[in-house]
């Protein structure tokens, strides 16, 4: 039987609009239509907003279990994100790993409802040998401390594989993190209230975290090339991959240069000027807005790059009027860390 891996995507909507998403955030049908170009099994846990956007839909609180609940106890938001928002980064994973359970699966693939997929993951060979797989950047220094502090704990899942045991694993880490080990967050939090740092403890710092504890050769690095020279795409909306600055960067549009070879994107890298293909994109914030014109035409389209612009000048002319650009708001950091 023909190994099949299935992709669990989690997007509750509600009826209002993300950034850049359009009404009832629609970007999530490019993501879920790409990803069955190549896959046979992709799973959509939303609400009543998405039901018809993908035939294998679930509503997302038919698979609240126990353990979420256990970890819905002991959770706190130690970051500058919604309740609601720090809550439901979370939640997927339990609720995937609920799903596996009464299906059977042994393994699966999480996805960002921002991502646009090229790749056929049941045949990706790579993901045989190891038990979870995702996004890890190489620097993990907050900036505005001293280097070798390792406090940014950035460990992206929005493209990742877990076995069903691993996740099950992961969601006992997260548990047991909140309910006893407080103090492996509260470090990382703290640095964010003291120095006015956006974001904090969230499901990428659990996770972390809790491959840290892993023995060698369970964790695979998705930010690496593999051996056909491709790796994972960390954000559209960064030069960056498992280095800094890594890759061809369009700065006037925040977003990476992309080139295109039979549907699939690919970048240069800076430094070396060597290809790396892209197995997907992942259009965080307000990049959104440039899923449709890549899916449909494997180009941005000219009135998100016209909307993109106009809004990066606000913003700019916004900063400088009231002394808040970024060359002076790292100067600030710096000097309030020494």
């Amino acid at each position: 039987m023909k190994r099949i891996v299935p992709i669990l995507v989690h997007h509750e909507t509600g009826e209002k609009a993300q950034i850049a998403g359009k009404k009832n955030q629609e970007y999530l049908r490019y993501c879920i239509a790409q990803a069955k170009k190549y896959n046979p099994k992709v799973v959509l846990f939303g609400d009543s907003y998405n039901r018809e956007w993908c035939d294998d839909w679930h509503a997302a609180d038919d698979y609240l279990s126990d353990k979420w609940r256990e970890f819905y106890s002991v959770f706190e938001n130690y970051s500058t994100y919604p309740q609601s928002w720090a809550e439901g980064i979370f939640k997927r994973f339990f609720l995937f790993l609920e799903y596996m359970e009464r299906e059977g699966f042994e393994e699966c693939v999480v996805l960002d409802s921002d991502i646009l997929l090229y790749l056929d993951v049941s045949a990706y060979e790579p993901l045989l040998h190891c038990r979870v797989a995702a996004e890890t950047p190489k620097e993990q220094d907050l900036s505005c401390l001293p280097p070798g502090n390792g406090l940014q704990c950035y460990t992206s899942g929005g493209f990742s594989y877990f076995t069903r045991e691993a996740l099950s694993e992961f969601t006992d880490f997260c548990i047991d993190t909140y309910r006893d080990h407080k103090d492996l967050l509260l470090t990382k939090w703290e640095a964010h209230q003291k120095y006015g740092l956006p974001g904090g403890v969230c499901e990428m710092s659990l996770l972390h975290l809790w491959i840290r504890t892993l023995p060698e050769g369970q964790y695979l690095n998705l930010l690496k090339e593999d051996p056909n020279h491709a790796v994972f795409d960390q954000s559209f909306a960064s030069s960056g991959g498992y280095l800094e600055n890594q890759y061809e960067f369009i700065r006037c549009l925040g977003i990476k240069r992309l080139h295109w070879e039979n549907g699939k994107p690919y970048c240069y890298t800076v430094k070396d000027h060597r290809r790396n293909d892209f197995l997907m994109l992942h259009f965080g914030g307000e990049t959104k807005i440039f899923m449709e014109g890549i899916y449909k035409k494997q180009r941005c389209s000219l009135s998100a790059k016209l909307t993109t612009c106009l809004v990066k000048c606000r913003g700019y002319l916004s900063a400088v009027k009231h002394g808040h650009t970024g060359w002076q708001q790292r100067l600030k950091l710096r000097h309030a860390a020494r």
